[in-house]
């Protein structure tokens, strides 16, 4: 089966756009829109918007660059009235917010497939484990390390971008949904990583449509989908059945809430 190679400069994105600022705002807003209802329409345009996103980029960077050039001249002439002025552009670009239009899930697209046993892949798997390990604490969201956790996201992402057809990606989309979800608060990305686990390798172990239901009821307060994904929870995930007494328990919730 051929596999999609995702280019180092598409997967790049994100570090691109965010290069003009130190620190990009992690996103906690909770969009209305439902994250998924629209994702098959947006992969099939996903070549379009990586270009798009690539080209705001470099002139995010170009301009930043044209900024210092001037903020140079005019101090080389002893300018400070005007070296101040774009100095203090300079800075607000630098403090604007610079938002991560696309993820790795995203750039890589739903038809990755889970399937080759590959060494360095698994590696990188267990350095991101580890990250994720340290960052998480030992007092549960006391002490979490955000910074271990990020690290931790890179690890799975580049695993997954330079190693496509490993048999981890399913397993690192799933890691970083897990970080996304329960320390980040990014919902929408968190949800874009569960759809991929089980885009991957539709016969995967782990409980990625339970974890989607779950923001689905606590976050958005969105039943239908809510009971769709724990429905499918219990069809497809039986191999946890902590989470599918849970889900039974919550499907009764919802459906009698709905008959109201």
């Amino acid at each position: 089966m051929a596999t999609k190679r995702i280019s180092l400069l598409s997967a790049g994105i994100i570090f691109g756009i965010l290069a003009v600022g130190c620190v990009s705002t992690p996103r906690t807003d909770v969009p209305i829109s439902d994250p998924l209802a629209s994702a098959t329409g947006a992969d099939m345009q996903r070549t379009t918007e990586v270009q798009l996103v690539e080209q705001m980029g470099r002139y995010r960077t170009s301009y930043q660059r044209q900024l210092e050039l001037l903020v140079e001249f005019y101090e080389s002439q002893g300018n400070g009235l005007k070296a101040g002025w774009a100095r203090q552009e300079l800075e607000h670009l630098k403090a604007g917010p610079q938002r991560p239009y696309l993820v790795i899930a995203e750039i890589a697209g739903p038809e990755l497939r889970a399937t080759s046993a590959v060494l360095d892949a698994d590696l990188l798997y267990n350095e991101g484990l580890q990250l994720m390990k340290e960052g998480r604490g030992s007092l549960g969201k006391i002490g979490v390390n955000k910074k271990k956790l990020y690290q931790a996201v890179d690890k799975f992402n580049e695993l997954i971008t330079n190693y496509p057809s490993s048999d981890k990606i399913d397993d690192a989309a799933f890691q970083v949904a897990e970080i996304n979800h329960h320390y980040l608060a990014d919902y929408p990305t968190a949800l874009v990583y569960y759809q991929r686990v089980w885009q991957w390798d539709p016969q995967t172990p782990l409980p990625p449509r339970f974890q989607a239901a779950k923001i689905y009821d606590e976050q958005y307060h969105d039943r239908n989908q809510a009971l769709n994904y724990y429905r499918l929870a219990i069809n497809l995930e039986s191999n946890y059945p902590e989470n599918v007494e849970t889900a039974k328990n919550r499907i009764e919730a919802l459906s009698s809430e709905m008959m109201r």
